[in-house]
């Protein structure tokens, strides 16, 4: 090839490159302009919970209390938050389901002795506003106690998570929303269930159709024995402490369910934090480790994920649960 044809085979490359280069520019910006995110933020338990058996787990969540007590800005069972960052909201959402005063709680515990029962309790509950969980984040983010996974999402995925939200916030009579309510025995995808912290920020997940087998990592699943169940779930039988400590065992899946055992399950959020941990530490071609401003997190591309927007928001629970048929009759006949 004469050097005359090389030159200009370059001179015209480099033609087309000055046009391709501003249009792919620009089509960057467009791009940039038009992300939706999605964030899940998690801060886990100060001290470690044994979940091996209710024995374990008692002792291990009574010297974590003892021992954070005097903390400041301390969620006791680790907390869940999510945000929503899209061009479809003037500002991005940062919100969490949280539960309401302590007394109702102390309450179940110290008068009426539920037990573990307190696990599936239906208790007064509160969205949480930006303000607080800003400066909830910035305090676990300085305890090294805070960890993401940011998801990128279409349009249609944002547009569904903003709608479910918006539905979950509305009144269900003229007293009360689902999110009026927390506990750990809720599914917030159920009509008329309230959610706890964790719940809330992976049924936002589900009803996108992300909440995949990872997802399995987190959750824990475990049988409350009855005998360790007390106040109004179980005949307003006051549990002993002593009762809880000489339980070595979850009960069995052959006893009757809701009357045997009560099963429980949960997104735990302390899983969730090591989860994320570790994964940055691995070579993985899907979750890629990010930072922002420190915090150590994970981001997938999930926007190639197929959402189904005529798909109920909300469906029926068909499994029963005691907790759960409390909690159904009590808000049906305060609307009688």
């Amino acid at each position: 090839m004469s050097k005359t044809l090389t030159l200009k085979i370059r001179k015209a490359l480099t033609i087309i490159l000055l046009l391709i280069l501003p249009l792919a520019a620009n089509n960057v910006c467009a791009q940039e302009d038009g992300v939706h995110e999605f964030t899940v933020y998690v801060m886990p338990t100060l001290l470690p919970l044994n979940w091996e058996s209710p024995s374990t787990l008692f002792n291990s969540m009574k010297t974590c209390y003892l021992k954070t007590i005097t903390q400041a800005d301390n969620y006791q069972l680790g907390h869940v938050a999510v945000s929503i960052n899209s061009p479809l909201l003037e500002k991005p959402l940062l919100i969490a389901q949280t539960s309401g005063t302590l007394d109702e709680k102390l309450n179940l515990i110290f008068k009426q002795k539920v037990g573990f029962g307190i696990i599936g309790a239906p208790l007064q509950g509160r969205l949480e506003s930006e303000e607080e969980l800003k400066h909830k984040l910035n305090v676990y983010s300085k305890r090294n106690k805070l960890a993401f996974i940011r998801y990128r999402i279409s349009e249609k995925a944002a547009r569904r998570m903003l709608t479910f939200i918006d539905n979950y916030s509305k009144k269900m009579n003229d007293k009360n929303a689902p999110c009026d309510f927390y506990g750990g025995a809720f599914w917030p995808r159920y009509h008329k269930e309230g959610s706890g912290c964790s719940g809330f920020g992976m049924v936002l997940l589900e009803v996108v159709n992300m909440l995949n087998k990872d997802s399995e990592d987190w959750k824990l699943v475990v049988n409350i024995p009855m005998s360790i169940i007390g106040g109004e779930f179980n005949q307003n039988k006051k549990i002993k402490n002593s009762t809880i400590k000489k339980t070595h065992r979850w009960a069995a899946e052959n006893g009757r369910p809701n009357v045997d055992y009560v099963k429980y399950m949960v997104y735990e959020p302390s899983l969730m934090f090591d989860w994320i941990l570790n994964k940055r530490a691995q070579s993985d071609s899907v979750y890629i480790p990010i930072s922002e401003n420190g915090i150590p997190g994970l981001i997938v591309d999930n926007r190639h994920i197929e959402v189904n927007e005529e798909e109920p928001l909300f469906i029926e629970r068909t499994e029963q649960n005691l907790f759960i048929d409390h909690y159904l009759k009590k808000i049906n006949s305060s609307n009688q």
